[in-house]
């Protein structure tokens, strides 16, 4: 379970009560709260799940808005309600006493954080300090407040609303302002009304919570694990294979992004929307940690993986637009290409994306299809499907074209049949990964990565069919030049051309002959590359 959960805590609850109650209805041990509240407060208290709690320190980045009441005339040792009262008076003090007074709390400033907070001093919180009776010097926190509104006035009872950055502590402002005005004062009450974009109306309480999980209804609380904290130039799709079409839209997309100086970006799904409807797997052209690294390696500064599952695909394309897009990621420039689609069935596209631009203040970027031809001559979209087709013919090259580098398989060494090592021909076997597309079964021209070295290879792909019928499907390399024991080391298989397709061999002279021909192949094609 991975997610965004925007808690209204009730007052009396610790935040750590909170995650307590909150893993006992989900289930789900891994997760953080963005920024403490106190017992007495309630409100707004942000819940990362699973994958989500990599944002925490993010989130708790984010500005502030409180409501707070503040008592004239109490000193408190907590600086709220709560603690021992240390003096008390009458006061009598105007509404316009106050409102002369709050200006100078606006701006950049110090605040000194209280005894009873949850800051550390040499890996102690200081309310275990304040508990033993000790009171320490503390370094003053620099913070910042926006805005200051009065919202009633009762003396000695003050209510306002505070809007503030990360780290102000409303009690100790409260008690400043008293100070201010010539008296004491505590906080008296607490509400957090909003943690940057996340407001207390579109809140859950734990009852909520548990109500809508009971029903089956975690979409209506759990926001997606994606958060943005500045504003972004985005593209978003599967980008299978990340090949020539998707660099071109890409490359636009790092262009616009540096002139509007917005930060680079991509959504990427974690599971082929075709296969999570049919229910059967599709082998892809990368893994996921390929496909991460790749896009890592493209330039783009911040990727999202978004967590494709039959609950997140029943959103509407309309909600997947506001919530994911404009809200958690900040988009203030799509760049798409023409075939875009999202939200249920696929129903969004790149026209409902032009007619909800200006209602969500982004710009919109429609990248043409690029284009090749195939081996008729006939002029067709370079696209992932195609190049899946490709591969099952085991036309490599015109693979290599079509994603600018050539494409790979990956692996352990493994234990063979040893058949190889018998005719002199020894190879490096490894177990063809789960998901991912191998080529038509044949024998390959490759590249061999092993450690940090490059080898020229001899890659057959099949089931082995002259030593017997049923064979399960082994990736075996003939590494040229190379002698060694590299079982339980990890290869990369690069795959440059198509040599011929499996057949069967009488005896194993004729499988030997075979393969010296093949190795011929090779070592002239080495030659030619070289030169």
């Amino acid at each position: 379970m991975d997610g965004i959960i925007n808690v209204n805590k009730e007052k009396g609850m610790t935040s750590f009560d909170v995650l307590r109650a909150l893993r006992r209805i989900l289930r789900e041990k891994k997760m953080g709260h963005t920024g403490t509240l106190d017992p007495m407060a309630e409100g707004v208290l942000l819940v990362c799940v699973g994958k989500a709690t990599k944002y925490v320190d993010a989130l708790m980045a984010k500005e502030k808005i409180y409501q707070a009441e503040l008592t004239l005339g109490i000193e408190t040792d907590t600086e709220d309600s709560t603690g021992k009262i240390l003096s008390e008076e009458e006061v009598s003090i105007s509404k316009e006493d106050i409102e002369k007074i709050l200006p100078r709390f606006l701006g950049k400033q110090e605040q000194i954080p209280p005894m009873y907070s949850a800051k550390k001093l040499e890996g102690k919180k200081l309310y275990e300090l304040a508990r033993e009776g000790k009171t320490v010097e503390r370094k003053p926190s620099q913070i910042e407040i926006f805005a200051l509104e009065i919202l009633s006035y009762d003396c000695p009872k003050l209510r306002f609303r505070i809007h503030c950055s990360k780290g102000t502590y409303i009690r100790t402002l409260c008690k400043d302002i008293g100070e201010a005005l010539g008296t004491k004062a505590c906080m008296s009450a607490l509400l957090r009304e909003q943690v940057g974009e996340f407001s207390l109306k579109n809140s859950f309480s734990l009852s909520e919570i548990e109500k809508l999980e009971g029903e089956g209804k975690r979409d209506t609380y759990l926001l997606p694990p994606l958060y943005s904290k500045e504003n972004t130039i985005l593209t978003f799709g599967k980008f299978d294979g990340l090949h020539l079409g998707h660099q071109k839209i890409f490359e636009e997309l790092f262009k616009e992004g540096k002139a509007e100086n917005l930060v680079p970006s991509v959504l990427s799904f974690t599971t082929h929307p075709s296969a999570l409807f049919s229910g059967e797997r599709q082998d892809l052209l990368c893994t996921e940690d390929e496909h991460f690294t790749r896009l890592q390696n493209a330039g783009f500064s911040q990727i999202f993986l978004f967590p494709l599952t039959l609950e997140t695909a029943k959103m509407s394309p309309e909600k997947f637009l506001e919530n994911i897009l404009v809200k958690a990621l900040k988009v203030k420039h799509l760049v798409v290409g023409t075939d875009c689609s999202f939200g249920y069935k696929g129903k969004g596209d790149v026209a409902l994306l032009q007619e909800k631009a200006e209602d969500f203040g982004y710009k919109l970027t429609v990248v043409e299809k690029a284009l090749t031809q195939d081996a008729t001559g006939k002029s067709v979209e370079i696209s992932s499907t195609y190049i899946r087709k490709c591969l099952e013919e085991g036309a490599v090259e015109e693979t290599a074209r079509l994603l600018g580098r050539y494409y790979t398989l990956s692996g352990t060494v493994v234990h063979g049949k040893k058949i190889g090592r018998s005719i002199n021909f020894p190879t490096a076997n490894i177990l063809p990964k789960e998901g991912k597309l191998c080529p038509m079964e044949g024998v390959y021209h490759t590249r061999v990565l092993l450690g940090k070295d490059y080898y020229e290879g001899m890659t057959s792909i099949g089931k082995n069919p002259s030593v017997a019928e049923n064979n399960p499907l082994t990736i075996e390399t003939h590494i040229l030049g190379f002698q060694g024991d590299i079982y339980g080391e990890k290869l990369r298989l690069e795959f440059i051309s198509f040599i011929r397709e499996q057949r069967h061999f009488k005896d194993i002279e004729e499988l030997k002959s075979q393969l010296e021909k093949d190795l011929a192949f090779v070592e002239e094609e080495s030659k030619k590359r070289e030169s």
